[in-house]
């Protein structure tokens, strides 16, 4: 089967915007429901890119699977009669405060491609809507595989006053006492997040922290924790130079980290608790 579609304007959201989905063809039936990228920095392979969907200006709480083809674009972001190079099913998360969705598609190049997501509902109807997403040829981020920068981020040993530490209103001082270095010395897996709560830019970055602390209390000291705020200055908002060390030019990210200090996946935009643990059961 082919598929023609006509992806216009450029909807690519660096997690400081929230943009509208990619209009459909004249042809097509116009989409009640809106697909929001709340990913970025996606590279050639298999990236991880999650998108929220939203009816009217709430999450969409009747569909029940989501399925996701991409098409390669041309310069002027149109392909004609071109089959799907990818076709997959996207996971939802619901155990997060805005519910999202992920796929990882199989991108040979890089460039721009037209994902097309076909969203049955639970009434029984399948609903279409389409988006864009810019693939580049190599993540900025550490990739998966890659030996993760051994930081000596600040910790309540050298900086004890918490609330310097951290933007979130009532902190857990357990993800202040390790610098990375520290952790990857001690041979546990080890999760890093570059996390503001205070001052992220939109709904989908918040919740993230408390992603961090409910996998904690479920791993306890197996797993070393730790957050890296994105300001060292909450006043200036001067960005930490962690940020420019791990390639970072958004926020929120999370990687998860082996015990050699390799990082095993890494987590751009939105992260549930499920979707965290289950990024560490193979490290049990």
């Amino acid at each position: 089967m082919t598929t023609r579609i006509y992806l216009i304007g450029l909807m690519i959201l660096l997690l400081t915007s929230c943009a509208p989905a990619a209009e459909t063809p004249e042809a097509a039936v116009v989409s009640p429901l809106q697909v929001i990228l709340v990913s970025a920095d996606f590279a050639v392979g298999e990236p991880r890119i999650s998108f929220a969907v939203l009816d009217g200006e709430t999450a969409a709480t009747n569909i029940s699977d989501i399925r996701i083809s991409a098409v390669e674009l041309g310069e002027d972001l149109t392909a004609s009669d071109m089959a799907p190079s990818w076709t997959g099913e996207a996971i939802g998360y619901t155990d997060y405060e805005i519910p999202y969705w992920v796929f990882y598609p199989q991108l040979e190049r890089p460039g721009y491609w037209g994902m097309i997501a076909e969203m049955d509902q639970t009434d029984g109807t399948t609903t279409r809507a389409d988006f864009v997403v810019e693939v580049q040829p190599t993540s900025k981020a550490p990739a998966i595989g890659a030996t993760a920068p051994a930081s000596h981020n600040r910790t309540l040993a050298t900086e004890p006053d918490i609330s310097l530490l951290t933007s979130a209103n009532d902190p857990d001082p357990a993800l202040y006492q390790l610098t990375v270095a520290d952790a990857i010395a001690t041979g546990r897996p080890t999760v890093v997040g570059f996390l503001t709560p205070a001052f992220c830019q939109t709904k989908w970055c918040a919740p993230v922290l408390n992603s961090l602390e409910a996998a904690r209390a479920s791993t306890g000291d197996a797993v070393n924790y730790i957050h890296i705020e994105v300001y060292d200055d909450f006043q200036k908002l001067t960005v930490v130079d962690e940020m420019a060390e791990w390639g970072l030019e958004t926020e929120p990210w999370v990687f998860v980290l082996d015990g050699n200090g390799q990082v095993v996946n890494k987590f751009s935009g939105p992260l549930s608790p499920a979707e965290l643990l289950a990024a560490l059961e193979s490290l049990s």
